[in-house]
């Protein structure tokens, strides 16, 4: 299994706005900030799977998966054309860096821009070396917390990006090449009301966008607005566009049996059923099961699968 992919419906697009506060707002001088928020939901999910020896992809949409056996982690890197991650192409070695990369490719462009993207700010000038003309996007992230979460993603990533975090919302704020990012992307994470990189754990992420989420009941015009709010916080102006990648259905969120151990769905049938801030949300004969990407992600399977019904 070597990624997630999705078709999506569109909601709505909802419209928020707001001005910055302290003195300027005082005096009717401060900065205005509008967001256009395009809500989408999950319409199909599938994944991307590698079947060995070969380095391609097929795409299992509604997989149903029986998995017997959890074998070995293989490298990450992979290449193909941008946006169609279905025609990339899989190193076949097995991992040996913390970061999941086998010795041929843990010097790779793709290697380096992730150290970059995670705050190592000299793979961030080796990676722009390698490809000074790729287009990175910076995007302020609220995840239902005080604070919004800022960071970087090549553009044409920027959907899949967001699909993969707990959020209530996403704005793209800057475009443009990788050391500008980064450095928009270090300036914005400075602030007060923001937290770059990780941040805040994961749980604590899950449990403060779902609870958001539950609040709103999809009045997204409020999502809107409050993204708007935080924009301006951070002392950005003009107009935003923005995204939430929203599941089928939000009722597993809260109630979904939550797995720590992909040993436990050895020998299940299981059909992915939805998919959420990186959550893999699997159907059985006892309901619904949750466990997150990362626990299956590049690693060896040995079983079947097979597309289901939608």
């Amino acid at each position: 299994m070597r990624a997630i992919v999705f078709d999506y419906e569109v909601v709505g697009t909802f419209h928020g706005e707001a001005r910055g506060s302290g003195l300027d707002s005082w005096l009717g001088n401060s900065s205005r900030v509008e967001v256009e928020l395009n809500v989408l939901r999950v319409r199909r999910v599938g994944l991307l799977v590698q079947e060995l020896p070969g380095q391609s992809v097929s795409v299992v949409w509604e997989p149903i998966l029986l998995i017997e056996e959890l074998g070995e982690l293989l490298c990450r890197f992979h290449e193909g054309p941008r946006g169609e991650p279905w025609r990339h192409r899989y190193c076949t070695n097995p991992a040996v860096t913390r970061d999941g990369y086998c010795r041929v490719h843990r010097g790779s462009w793709k290697a380096l821009y992730e150290r970059c993207a995670q705050g190592f700010d000299p793979a961030c000038l080796e990676a722009y070396r390698l490809k000074p003309d790729e287009e990175f996007s910076v995007y302020v992230l609220d995840y239902g917390g005080s604070r919004v979460k800022v960071g970087l993603t090549q553009s044409w990533r920027f959907l899949w990006r967001i699909a993969e975090q707990p959020h209530v919302a996403a704005a793209r704020v800057y475009t443009g090449r990788l050391l500008d990012a980064r450095e928009r992307e270090k300036k914005l994470g400075r602030m007060k009301l923001t937290t770059e990189g990780a941040g805040a754990r994961l749980e604590t992420r899950l449990r403060l966008a779902t609870g958001l989420l539950s609040r709103l009941r999809e009045r997204w015009e409020r999502a809107a607005e409050r993204l708007a709010g935080m924009l301006a916080g951070l002392g950005l102006e003009g107009s935003f566009e923005a995204y939430a990648v929203m599941p089928r259905s939000t009722s597993w969120l809260l109630s979904a049996q939550r797995i720590q151990d992909p040993v436990w769905l050895l020998g299940r049938q299981l059909q992915l059923a939805d998919y959420w801030a990186g959550l893999l949300a699997f159907r059985n004969n006892t309901g619904v099961a949750v466990l997150h990407r990362r626990l299956l992600q590049h690693r060896l399977l040995r079983g079947t699968i097979k597309s289901g019904p939608a």
